[in-house]
């Protein structure tokens, strides 16, 4: 329950980001109509402002920035999800809410009793946790981080943030998910980050719909997506969104940025073979 009330937010927000055009009268995620989306699949994600060069993300102290940017907003949008959870029915949660007991009072007995192997559905756990945990691990990944310390930072999100932190208000913590939500986030994530790459070099189409490509990647990362949308509605780049740019090389970001001569080039080349 927990991941489809997530869902039906970000849903609500998609709709919203859908309907907010940009500076350019372009709807949200529409790299087509924005004219300048990166030619290199997955350097650089345009934020609110599609007037403006991109932004770039080009050290350790910016790269965490972002990072911190993107976390206070998961930290923000989980408190919401926490307050619907609560106000739904304990038989569709499995919350418990004793009135007796004070909030810190049940948060230190749940902790203290765990963690436990929970009867959540199997969708909850095996479906459901890992999404979140892919959640978490985009954020890290496209702020420029390693898959290694991505899945590091899921891990602390997703044990210290949710397990032991909001959740714990309301269910003692659970042995699968402090397991399968980090290890099959950093699957899913990944395996979303690349995805994502994908279908923003394909001109934001997916399955060939611009449409299908606008749903795609805001449920591959509804984080990023819904920061863009409130950076829009306030018309300020309050939240740090689009991926890390490595460099300026036109060669492999946008056209727009100027071309760094091929003496100062420096850079990584990752080549990918499937053999089947």
């Amino acid at each position: 329950m927990k991941f489809l009330t997530f869902l039906s937010i970000c849903l609500l927000s998609l709709n919203v980001s859908a309907l907010t055009p940009d500076s350019k009268g372009c709807p949200a995620h529409s790299v087509m109509c924005s004219g300048s989306a990166s030619s290199m699949s997955g350097l650089y994600l345009e934020g609110a402002n599609q007037t403006m060069p991109p932004q770039k993300f080009d050290g350790m102290e910016t790269n965490e920035e972002r990072r911190w940017s993107q976390t206070k907003l998961i930290f923000g949008l989980g408190f919401g999800v926490a307050g619907v959870l609560w106000a739904m029915p304990e038989s569709v949660t499995n919350w418990e809410k004793d009135g007796d007991n004070t909030l810190v009072k049940r948060w230190w007995d749940n902790v203290s009793h765990g963690p436990v192997w929970d009867e959540d559905d199997w969708y909850i756990n095996y479906i459901g946790h890992p999404y979140f945990g892919g959640v978490y691990y985009q954020v890290s990944r496209k702020s420029g981080y390693s898959p290694m310390e991505s899945t590091y930072y899921a891990f602390l999100m997703s044990t210290f943030y949710w397990e032991y932190g909001l959740e714990a208000f309301a269910e003692i913590p659970s042995i699968q998910d402090l397991i399968v939500t980090p290890l099959g986030g950093a699957l899913y994530g990944e395996w979303a980050y690349q995805t994502e790459k994908e279908i923003i070099a394909n001109g934001g189409v997916a399955l060939g719909s611009e449409t299908w490509g606008s749903v795609s990647l805001f449920l591959l990362d509804p984080v990023d997506s819904i920061g863009e949308s409130i950076n829009r509605l306030m018309k300020d780049d309050i939240i740090h969104t689009g991926y890390m740019q490595f460099h300026q090389d036109s060669r492999f970001g946008d056209a727009s940025m100027p071309p760094v001569e091929d003496d100062q080039f420096f850079g990584v080349q990752l080549t990918f073979v499937m053999q089947i």
